[in-house]
């Protein structure tokens, strides 16, 4: 009977080791291969018997890879599972993740209401709980997040001072994947701040994200990079070396599908061949940024009014069970 318990034990360890394992190897993908990261995600949600906090993490996945795919809809639908799961299982540290997560889409679709109410909500959870060490890198994610959403408010000021604080945080946590995976995205965010108040300050930080990036293999990131320091040196006239920059950056885009940088490249290259009395090559990007731009708006469009449409939806079914229970 002991053997058999010890058995059973040790085969549940090494399944759990084994989750461990993908999951780490479905972050790396993150940047560069976020199909990949989805796959993994669905791979772990197939097996038998995993824990709710499994389950939470693959969720959570899967949301990562769709919005790095720009599949929003898709991206908030995961979560929002991930963040139930975890409000359900009292998980502090996943709820304070995935509020994290649903705010941050609901940024990148401008519905920025919707996102400062999930981001407050998360801010005063880091507030009042007491997190573990392996998971504090949650508060530089929260600090990155509400930057970036001052930051979209035309509010350099504030977002610059959290920028300062998620990359203070995630300093401190080096050995974590999340917090090595999104310095660099607080270094580039940064960057695009200063861009606009202090350009030499704006190429200090996009050289930190560039490397950041290329040491991790985080190819969006890297592309992200890219295309700031590009505008700086568009902004020095250097608008050939700037198109150089362009060019290896929109490699990249095509590489991992990142329509969003896709199309502010070819708006960027359009902008310096005029600059360069290029009017032919001006006009052949011009033309494919505006065959971008419009493709990318439609498909925006479409997942801001599917989940609009669910939200709706949901609204409804809270206030008929409300009048129920009356």
């Amino acid at each position: 009977m002991i053997s058999l318990m010890i058995s059973a034990q040790l085969s549940f360890a090494q399944s759990n080791k084994k989750i461990d394992s993908l999951i780490g190897v479905a972050n790396t993908f993150m940047f560069k291969d976020p199909k990949k990261t989805v796959q993994i995600g669905e791979e772990i949600l197939k097996k038998k018997d995993i824990s709710d906090s499994y389950k939470i993490s693959s969720y959570v996945l899967i949301a990562n890879g769709f919005a790095a795919m720009n599949d929003f809809k898709k991206s908030i639908d995961f979560a929002i599972k991930a963040n139930e799961l975890s409000e359900k299982t009292k998980d502090n540290a996943n709820q304070i993740r995935t509020l994290g997560l649903i705010g941050n889409q609901y940024t990148r679709i401008e519905m920025r209401e919707e996102a400062w109410k999930y981001l407050d909500k998360a801010d005063k959870l880091t507030q009042t709980i007491s997190l573990p060490d392996s998971m504090k890198y949650l508060i530089g994610n929260i600090n990155l997040l509400k930057g970036f959403l001052y930051k979209r408010s035309l509010d350099c000021g504030y977002a610059i001072k959290h920028f300062n604080k998620a990359i203070a945080a995630f300093k401190k946590d080096k050995g974590n994947g999340f917090a090595v995976a999104n310095l660099g995205q607080a270094y580039n965010q940064k960057g695009y701040c200063y861009l606009s108040i202090n350009k030499d300050s704006a190429e200090v930080s996009f050289n930190r994200g560039l490397a950041d990036a290329r040491k991790n293999g985080a190819k969006s990131l890297e592309c992200n990079a890219l295309i700031g320091l590009s505008e700086i040196e568009a902004d020095r006239n250097n608008f050939k070396m700037s198109n150089d920059t362009l060019f290896y950056a929109l490699k990249l885009s095509k590489e991992i599908k990142q329509r969003e940088m896709e199309t502010k490249i070819y708006k960027l290259l359009s902008n310096n061949f005029i600059a360069l009395d290029d009017f032919e090559n001006h006009l052949k990007y011009q033309d494919l940024y505006e065959s971008a731009h419009s493709k990318f708006d439609h498909e925006n469009m479409e997942s801001i009014n599917e989940i609009i449409k669910k939200r709706n939806e949901y609204k409804e079914k809270i206030f008929e069970s409300k009048q129920k229970s009356w």
